[in-house]
This record gives structure tokens, sequence and C-alpha cells, in this order.
């Protein structure tokens, strides 16, 4: 009997966490959604490390290196990055954040999220194939700084 409640306990908790990623997985999907004719270009579940300069609840937290596969999705007048956290960044003429490639399939993003408690600075270190062209397309679209390779 105590092996079957073992067994047992061990299949509910894998169940909830197999609920848990498939939840983190919709809130990155929704987080980085829009309309399919505004997008100019779209990458999912590139690997990110994200850091921030403050904790944000259930997201990422200050001083750590924080791993998340990222979407990233460029349209005609924004780039939005969403990770398991949700929407991490959004980059805008408005805020146009610093957006750079450091070397090959790496690319480089600074900006800007506002909070309640004021804004926070952001930066996403990314691992994208064409990490050159996105930094192209963001500069032109957005007027974003670009620093040289």
């Amino acid at each position: 009997m105590n092996i079957l409640a073992i067994i047992l306990s061990f299949a509910i908790l894998a169940g909830l966490g197999g609920l848990m990623t498939l939840g983190r997985r919709q809130r990155r999907r929704r987080a980085s959604q829009v309309p399919d004719h505004e997008v100019v270009k779209i990458a999912r579940g590139v690997p990110a490390r994200i850091f921030v300069d403050q904790d944000v609840l259930e997201g990422p937290r200050k001083g750590v290196i924080n791993r998340s596969p990222a979407d990233l999705v460029l349209t005609a007048d924004r780039l939005i990055i969403a990770t398991r956290h949700g929407r991490v960044l959004e980059l805008t003429k408005a805020n146009p954040g610093a957006v750079r490639c450091t070397g090959p399939r790496r690319l480089i993003i600074e900006g800007e999220r506002l909070r309640k408690s004021g804004s926070m600075k952001v930066r996403l270190e990314l691992i994208v194939d064409d990490a050159e062209v996105w930094a192209a397309m963001a500069v032109e679209r957005l007027e974003s700084a670009r620093s040289a390779m």
C-alpha cells in the first residue's frame, strides 16, 4: 500500500510540473502575440539571459542570471521580447533602447521598462541565428542606438 501511495504522489507531482511548464509556455506565447499582418520578423524559443536592476514579482530577479527561452517579435514600430515571465521588454521609437550584435549569433538588447515604482533597466543576451539582421532591422525601424561589433 505504501508503494502505491508513493507512485500516486509522484504521478500527481509530475502532472502538476507539466501543467506549470505548459502555463509558462502559454504565458510567453500570449505576451508576444501580435496580429499576423503586423509581424515583420519573428523568432520563437531563443535561448536568453536576462539581467534586471530591480526584482520583479514572479519574474526576473536582480543580481541573478535569469535564463529562459524567449520570443522575439519585430513589427513596423516595436520590438517585443517575451519570456516565461511574460513581456520583459518592448522597444518603440519613444523608448528605443540599444540593440547590438557582439559576435556571431550573439544579440544584446538593452532598454527600460516602466513600472509603478519607476523605470527598470533590462538587458537581454540572446543567441539568434541571424543576429546581425535583427540588430540592423531594429536600428532601422526603431532608431535604436547601435554599437559596432
